[in-house]
Formats: structure tokens, C-alpha cells, sequence
């Protein structure tokens, strides 16, 4: 019987969820993010420190975006029971949006240029070796929007720059009957949360996203697993703002009129009413959990594909090539390594405004990665292939997450 487990249970934990084996490594971050581009940098992780389980990660990277971070994991306020997280991020970011809906061109797109700042703060209650938690997540999300293009390189000219904050409550919970919570490879988890913003920004509707996330783990051999996931995430009207096109166009437009040559104006026109219809079906629908990036859908940018609701189904075979504990020790690294991973995944995923429409068509990526095993974190490599070319992404932990560094709230 593994350490810690308490008897009773069909799936067995086959490690202790509560290591307090002392780690440190200091490591490149060189890598991209798909629809933010590529950039390069470092960062240092110290796991378990001073015999608690308390672990530190600090990075930094730049290139095409600027990020920078700290956080400060598994704070045991009371032991094995009440758990604090907390997070430092400032990033300066010019993603691509995308229009909405599956059937959305790519190229077909306006850029955002960001500059701003986020603080995470969260307590877990946690029960049975980790298999039961419920949670509350604060985010503080502060910063400015530089200027906005049109793929075209025109500029939106009623665009507020004013420094605007965003609070974010996130209450949730997660049911993990597996035999590992790192890595799992026999049994199910059950993940949900309700996220919640706190304000109502300008011309905005509000809404609550609710997520729901499904996934089964079937041992395969001695040491491999085959992994199912089922993913869903709705939009909910809180407080609705105006649907009417003349008010958004004054508020938010891009004063066309000023332009007297009738080519330009007229990329200028058609323009400004995508992006004011946009805000209309915003401020109908809502927007719920986007498909694409790094969780989803990888072979499409982040944020790809979004609408009022979304759902995303996958699956991927992962073949343990070594299963051991081996201690590294390296001025630069010390730590257990205990496996590395080959990995072959599809994925398929459909966003639409209604749950009537959701399923009608559908995207999908196919692709194989490498995963390593180290001290309690996961670094995964990936190679994604879709209708609309290929992604690679170097990124840490295991894809279909409900939280992810690129989309902490």
C-alpha cells in the first residue's frame, strides 16, 4: 500500500501526495505560445523548501511578448488540510483576437497591445490524500491597452487607455479518484469552476463562466496510460450592456469619416462593423472558455476559436519510456527524475453562441509529444497538426487543465 493512502479506496495513490523531498534547478525558457509568438529567457524552481512543502518558481522571458513572474506554492496554513497559493505576473502582450465563431478565417483578426499586471491568491481545502478539494480563487488583473490594430495595420481611434483593474472570483472544486495527481494512470477526475468578474467594464455586458472538465485515465502495460477528456464551458448574462449598433459605433469606432481616399474608407467601414458586430454578439452572448493554445486544440494559436459556449473532446496515449526514481544532482539541478514520456494525441472542439448550434461543426488537431518527469513538475514539448498548418509548443504540466500559467484566472 503506497504511503499515507488509507484503506478503503479501489485506486490506490502509488506515491505520497505530500513529497517533501528537497528539489532546486535553475533552467532556459526558450519557446512560444501560440498567438502570442516566441521568446526566450530563464527561470528557477525551489521545491519543498526547508523540509515543508512549500515550493518558489521565478521567471522571466522576452521576445516577441514580455513576461515576467513569481509564485509561491502549496503554503500548508494547516497541514494536509488548508492550503494558500499566490502568484506575481507582469506581461506586455500584442495577441492576436480573432473573430468569433468555428467558422472564423485566420486571417481575419485585430491586435490588442497590453501592458499590465495580475496578482493570484488562492485557498484550498483538501481532503483523502488530495482526492477531494474545494477552492476560492482571487485575481487582480490591472494594466492598460497601448493601441489596437486591424490587420491592416489601421488604428482603432476611441480606444480607452485609461489604467482599468479587473476582479475575478473563481470558487471550484476538483474529485480525483487516480493513483497520482501529477501523473495518473488509472482512474478519473472531475474538475469544475464558476469564474466571476467583479466589475462590469465600458459598454461590456457581465457574465459567469462555468467550466466543466471530464478525464479517465486507462493503464496500458506496466507503466502507460491512455487518457480521455471531455470538456465544457458556458456563458452566463449577469448584467447586460447596450446591443444597439449606432451607440457602439460612437463609443468604440474608428471614425471613418475622417478618411477621404474611397479604398481606404472602405477597409475602414467594413472593418469597424465587424468589430462593433463583434461587441454585439459580446454583449448577447458572452464569451466562454476559448479553444486553441496550450490546453486545447494545440495546433491552433491561443484563444483561437471562442463563442458563448465551447466543448472539446480528446484523447492521447502516453508511453512511460523509463518509470524511476533517479537522483540528479547538478550544480545547476537537483532533484528525482522519475519518468520520460512519448505522447500521441487528437483532439477535436466546436465553439458556437448556443448549445443548439454547439455541436454542428467541429476543428481538430492531431499531433505526438515528449513529456519529462521532474520533482514534481512536468515539462512537455508538443507537435500539433490541423486544417490550418502546425504548432509547436514547449510549456509546463500536462495539457487539458482548467488553470494554466498562460491563463492563470
Amino acid at each position: 500500500m503506497a504511503d499515507g493512502v488509507e484503506p478503503g479506496h479501489q485506486i490506490e495513490r502509488r506515491r505520497n501526495q505530500f513529497s517533501r523531498d528537497f528539489a532546486y534547478f535553475v533552467y532556459p525558457l526558450a519557446g512560444q505560445i501560440p498567438g502570442l509568438g516566441s521568446a526566450s529567457g530563464a527561470g528557477a524552481t525551489l521545491a519543498n523548501i526547508g523540509g515543508t512543502q512549500t515550493d518558489f518558481t521565478g521567471f522571466y522571458v522576452n521576445g516577441d511578448f514580455t513576461a515576467a513572474g513569481a509564485t509561491f506554492l502549496d503554503i500548508h496554513l494547516i497541514d494536509r488540510l488548508l492550503i494558500f497559493n499566490t502568484g506575481y505576473y507582469t506581461y506586455k502582450v500584442a495577441p492576436k483576437v480573432f473573430r468569433r465563431g468555428i467558422d472564423s478565417d485566420k486571417g481575419d483578426y485585430f491586435l490588442p497591445f497590453f501592458d499590465g499586471t495580475a496578482a493570484v491568491g488562492q485557498l484550498a481545502l483538501t481532503f483523502d490524500e488530495r482526492r477531494y478539494e474545494v477552492y476560492a480563487r482571487w485575481v487582480n488583473d490591472g494594466g492598460t491597452v497601448d493601441r489596437v490594430l486591424d490587420r491592416f495595420g489601421n488604428e482603432f481611434a476611441a480606444v480607452d487607455k485609461r489604467y482599468q483593474t479587473e476582479n475575478l472570483l473563481n470558487l471550484g472544486f476538483t474529485v480525483d479518484i487516480t493513483d497520482d495527481v501529477q501523473d495518473p494512470r488509472e482512474g478519473w477526475r472531475a474538475e469544475g469552476v464558476r469564474r466571476t468578474s467583479m466589475e462590469q467594464r465600458f459598454m461590456t455586458s457581465r457574465f459567469d463562466i462555468y467550466d466543466l472538465n471530464l478525464t479517465g485515465y486507462v493503464p496500458v502495460g506496466q507503466s502507460s496510460t491512455w487518457a480521455f477528456n471531455a470538456f465544457y464551458s458556458s456563458a452566463e448574462l449577469q448584467a447586460a450592456a447596450s446591443t444597439d449598433y449606432a451607440t457602439l459605433q460612437n463609443a468604440m469606432g474608428l471614425q471613418c469619416g475622417a478618411i477621404t481616399n474611397p479604398a481606404a474608407l472602405a477597409q475602414c467601414q467594413a472593418t469597424e462593423a465587424q468589430f462593433v458586430n463583434d461587441r454585439i454578439a459580446y454583449n448577447q452572448y458572452g464569451i466562454a472558455t476559448p479553444l486553441g493554445g496550450t490546453q486545447r486544440l494545440r495546433s491552433y494559436p491561443n484563444g483561437r476559436f471562442y463563442g458563448g459556449k465551447s466543448a472539446s473532446y480528446g484523447t492521447e496515449f502516453r508511453w512511460n519510456l523509463t518509470d524511476e526514481r533517479t537522483l540528479m544532482d547538478w550544480w545547476i539541478l537537483r532533484g528525482l527524475r522519475t519518468n520520460l514520456q512519448v505522447a500521441f494525441f487528437g483532439e477535436i472542439g466546436s465553439v458556437a453562441d448556443t448549445w443548439n448550434d454547439l455541436h454542428r461543426r467541429f476543428r481538430y488537431t492531431y499531433g505526438s509529444g515528449f513529456r519529462a518527469l521532474f520533482s514534481g513538475v512536468t515539462v512537455r514539448l508538443d507537435f500539433g497538426f490541423g486544417d490550418e498548418g502546425a504548432e509547436m509548443q514547449l510549456f509546463l504540466d500536462y495539457p487539458w487543465s482548467v488553470f494554466s500559467i498562460d491563463r492563470p484566472g
